[in-house]
């Protein structure tokens, strides 16, 4: 089944939304497991930016958050691809809320292809992209408090983080939430809430007696110990960095290791999906803590 839904959603290009609606019907997956297998398929060929595989991204991910219920736009950037030429990246952005937004992110790009091999990037950051698609439709009622935002152009520098962060007004820019390879691998691994700044008490308080490990981390040095390796900035790694270079809040969600890492096998059969559908209701409820009235007045609480 599983072959056939890779065939259908790719069987024609301009239908994207009719095959994946088709894909539903024959398939019993969840909505999180269609949109990774979609992202990570051959056709996608890696989703590297500013290749028309990117653009297929870009449409797919847009026609899901507008089937959700969403208003959208694309945001249109160029950004430096090699020492010598440049490309056009694309943001997939919801606009129904207009200030004081908090902005919940994922890049969908990817490395592409090299020789005969595709790295499909299903961890990162299909994974991320599906975990936003999925708050996206379990937080719908509160759209007008949320911007969901697909970064493009992650990979060779943040440039889809960048050009948002310069192109909206940062009254309506409360906090960041980026998710950023969101996979587990193993049964003692930690999902890691890396900030600088503190967090609503119930926000926090969602983050215990979960089946899921979690920390919340501070510093490099907090996720590097547990993950044993000193050569990451997690301040910089992803597009929360163009946030706090603004001094925007943040939260980056993590799981931070990942031995099929920028490797071709990082596909969907290395997903422990059970231990990544945990992942979701986690999130889910992180986030709704942070939407409550517990959290209304400010999403940071100094």
């Amino acid at each position: 089944m599983r072959h056939q839904l890779t065939f259908c959603v790719f069987a024609a290009i301009c239908s994207l939304v009719c095959c994946k609606a088709i894909a539903r019907q024959i398939n019993a997956e969840p909505a999180w497991y269609i949109d990774i297998a979609t992202l990570t398929s051959d056709t996608m060929a890696g989703r590297q930016a500013g290749t028309p595989s990117a653009t297929m991204a870009t449409q797919y991910i847009q026609s899901r958050l507008q089937e959700l219920g969403y208003s959208t736009e694309l945001q249109e950037f160029e950004f430096k691809k090699g020492f010598f030429s440049k490309a056009i990246g694309y943001n997939v952005v919801s606009t129904d809320c207009q200030r004081n937004c908090l902005v919940i992110s994922a890049h969908y790009d990817h490395l592409g292809t090299k020789g005969n091999k595709i790295y499909a990037g299903a961890n990162d950051n299909a994974s991320g992209v599906a975990a936003m698609l999925y708050l996206a439709q379990r937080l719908e009622p509160f759209k007008d408090r949320i911007t969901f935002v697909a970064f493009d152009a992650e990979e060779p520098g943040l440039y889809g983080a960048y050009h948002f962060v310069a192109r909206v007004p940062h009254e309506q820019l409360a906090m960041n939430i980026n998710l950023d390879m969101l996979k587990l691998p193993k049964a003692n691994s930690r999902l890691f809430f890396f900030t600088r700044d503190n967090l609503c008490t119930r926000a926090i308080e969602q983050l215990d007696n979960t089946t899921i490990k979690t920390q919340i981390a501070k510093s490099n040095q907090a996720i590097n110990r547990r993950v044993k390796d000193d050569r990451v900035d997690w301040l910089r790694a992803s597009d929360h960095w163009a946030f706090a270079k603004q001094k925007i809040p943040f939260v980056f969600i993590t799981g931070a290791e990942d031995p099929h890492y920028h490797s071709p096998t990082d596909t969907l059969s290395n997903f422990d999906t059970d231990r990544y559908q945990q992942t979701l209701y986690l999130l889910q409820g992180f986030t709704e803590q942070l939407l409550s009235a517990h959290c209304s007045d400010s999403f940071v609480l100094g």
